[in-house]
């Protein structure tokens, strides 16, 4: 993370006994930046301003405990890398081992001891900027794997692609619009801790392996040039299943890569539907993964401007006039008003898509 000013670190103290904060803010006030909340509810306020490189958190407060805010912290994109130390007056190892298996780093026992609280808060800060380090030269040395990566599955979404013979183009021109929309997405408060530069790069890299599951369907369905009967369709819807358990069976050998969960979510969930009358599993709201219900739009929104054997291309209007009438029914309420506020961008990319897809792909 970077330093604050004067090349100063940022701690945010989080208790609701105003004497505590005092006692920190004294012994800490010389090295560090140091922001204050008395309440979790207070914390979180901060933390959408911009981000500390140290939380001290109080356990015992009052409506959400610390464990409560850790355990949120975790659970939240954009935050689960800052470390957490415990400020408690517990000395039970039981509550050591719990407030550990959430994810703090450490405790420091009130009432505090100057001495001991400085190295604790220094030696935890420099293990985090050790560890940004090491993940910076991580991220250095894996650039050329990331590369080779994303032309592979640009290679397995074009090996799709030249099988289905009446959506051509449908794969390269959805990742146009998803990477236009989820950029967009980054700037609204609303997906401000969900959508971050990490998932971005993750969510874009497995757009174009949405429809991977369509390897798996016969020619005799997949490239008919006409409209399909009942039982061809439903066979047909049967690719997204498909496509889900392929990246499942990947998981089992990697199962900490959050690429591989991504991909499996939007090729599995992509035609799921908010009020939960999609497939294939009928998912509904907010449990269908954001990558997902973020593709389902762009998916659309693509089947809607292109030629298919029973329809010319609508105008970027009509379609998104369609999209609309879908909006908490079919799609994200929520993303089908950000995806209107983001029309003109995506029309520039529908009147541009051939110049764009040679850059993307």
């Amino acid at each position: 993370m970077e330093q604050g000013k004067n090349g100063k670190k940022t701690i945010l103290l989080v208790d609701d006994v105003k004497f505590n904060l005092v006692t920190a803010r004294d012994v800490l006030k010389d090295d560090y930046i140091l922001w204050e909340a008395m309440s979790a509810k207070e914390g979180f306020e901060l933390l959408k301003k911009e981000l500390p490189d140290l939380i001290l958190l109080d356990i015992v407060m009052p409506e959400m405990d610390g464990y409560e805010m850790l355990t949120k912290l975790k659970n939240t994109r954009r935050y689960k890398k800052i470390p957490v130390i415990f400020l408690t007056a517990e000395t039970d190892p039981k509550e050591e081992i719990k407030g550990f298996d959430l994810g703090a780093v450490d405790f420091i026992t009130k009432p505090f001891i100057a001495p001991v609280m400085k190295r604790r808060v220094q030696t935890q800060l420099e293990l985090s900027a050790y560890q940004h380090h090491l993940e910076e030269l991580v991220e250095q040395k894996c650039e050329e794997n990331d590369r080779l990566q994303y032309l592979i599955s640009s290679g397995f979404a074009e090996l799709v692609e030249s099988r289905d013979g009446v959506t051509g183009g449908h794969i390269k021109n959805t990742l146009i619009y998803f990477n236009e929309f989820i950029h967009f997405l980054r700037d609204d408060p609303k997906y401000h801790d969900e959508i971050t530069d990490d998932f971005i790069k993750l969510t874009v890299r497995s757009a174009p392996l949405h429809d991977i599951g369509k390897i798996g369907i016969d020619d005799k369905v997949l490239r008919k040039p006409s409209s399909l009967e009942r039982t061809e369709m439903q066979y047909m819807q049967t690719h997204a299943e498909l496509g889900g358990a392929t990246f499942r069976k990947i998981r089992k050998i990697y199962p900490e890569s959050e690429l591989l969960q991504i991909a499996e979510h939007m090729a599995m969930y992509h035609h799921e539907r908010w009020d939960g009358t999609g497939y294939p599993t009928g998912k509904s709201g907010l449990d269908i993964p954001l990558e997902a219900r973020i593709m389902s739009v762009v998916d659309v929104y693509d089947a809607l401007t292109s030629k298919r054997p029973y329809k010319e291309p609508f105008s970027h209007e009509k379609s998104m006039e369609i999209i609309v009438s879908g909006r908490g029914t079919q799609f994200d309420p929520d993303l089908v008003d950000a995806f209107v506020k983001c029309g003109d961008k995506i029309k520039f990319c529908l009147d541009n898509k051939e110049e764009i897809r040679k850059k993307l792909l």
